[in-house]
C-alpha cells in the first residue's frame, strides 16, 4: 500500500516540477502562474499526506490485534468515535457512552479504527497538525526530516491561504519568487512527503503500535 503512495508521490512531484519548468517568463501571465504554484503543491501536499495516514490506519486494522496490545498513545484513534460521543449525548446517556468505552477495554476487542479519520484540528496542515497525526498514532520519530523545513511549509501554507481567501493575488505571490525558487520548494515538499510515507511504513513495519513486553 505505502509502495502505491510512493509512486504517485514521484509522479506528482514530477508533474510538478515540468509544470514550473515550463512557465515562459516572456508571457504576461506567468507571474501569476508562479503563485498559484503554492495552490497547486500544497493540493499534492495534502492528499499525500491524507493517503499516509489512511493507509497507516489500513493496516492497523489488517493486522488483528486486539486493544491491550497496543500502546496507549493509540487509545486515541481507537476510541474516536466514543470520545466524540460524549460530547453528542444529553446527561442522560453520558454515562451509558462511558460504560461502552470500558466495555471494549474488558472485552478486548481487535482494533478497527475509522479509514477516514484525520487526527487533527481539521486545519491546513502545518507542523502542528503533522504533529497532531503523530502524537495519535504514538510516532516516536522526528515530525520532520529538518528542522529548517518546517518554515517551508508555513511559506506555503501561508501563501496557498492568501490566494484562497483573497487576501492577495497570484500576481502578488508570485512576484516574490523565479522559477528557479519554485523547483526548490519542489525538493523541500516532496522531502518532507518521502519522509512522512517512510516513518509511517517504518512504523508499522516494525511494529512500533505494539506495547513493549518486559
Amino acid at each position: 500500500m505505502f509502495e502505491h503512495i510512493k509512486e504517485e508521490t514521484t509522479r506528482r512531484f514530477c508533474e510538478l516540477k515540468l509544470w514550473v519548468s515550463n512557465i515562459d517568463d516572456t508571457n504576461v501571465y506567468s507571474v501569476s502562474t508562479r503563485g498559484l504554484f503554492f495552490v497547486y503543491i500544497y493540493g499534492i501536499y495534502e492528499e499525500i499526506i491524507r493517503e499516509v495516514v489512511s493507509a497507516t490506519i489500513d493496516e492497523l486494522n489488517h493486522s488483528n490485534i486486539k486493544i491491550n496490545e497496543c500502546i496507549y498513545e493509540l487509545y486515541a484513534l481507537i476510541f474516536s468515535d466514543d470520545y466524540d460521543g460524549l460530547y453528542n449525548v444529553g446527561n442522560e446517556h453520558k454515562w451509558e457512552k462511558r460504560w461502552n468505552i470500558s466495555e471494549k477495554i474488558m472485552n478486548n476487542q481487535i482494533v478497527t479504527i475509522s479509514n477516514d479519520l484525520m487526527p487533527t484540528d481539521g486545519k491546513n496542515i502545518r507542523y502542528r497538525q503533522l504533529n497532531s497525526i503523530a502524537k495519535s498514532f504514538g510516532m516516536k520519530e522526528n515530525i520532520l526530516p529538518r528542522n529548517e523545513i518546517g518554515g517551508y511549509i508555513q511559506e506555503m501554507v501561508d501563501n496557498r491561504n492568501f490566494i484562497a481567501h483573497g487576501n492577495k493575488t497570484p500576481r502578488e505571490i508570485g512576484r516574490n519568487y523565479t522559477v528557479a525558487d519554485l523547483l526548490q520548494r519542489c525538493e523541500d515538499i516532496s522531502e518532507v512527503c518521502s519522509y512522512m510515507i517512510f516513518v509511517y511504513e517504518k512504523y508499522i513495519r516494525e511494529k512500533k503500535y505494539l506495547k513493549v513486553v518486559v
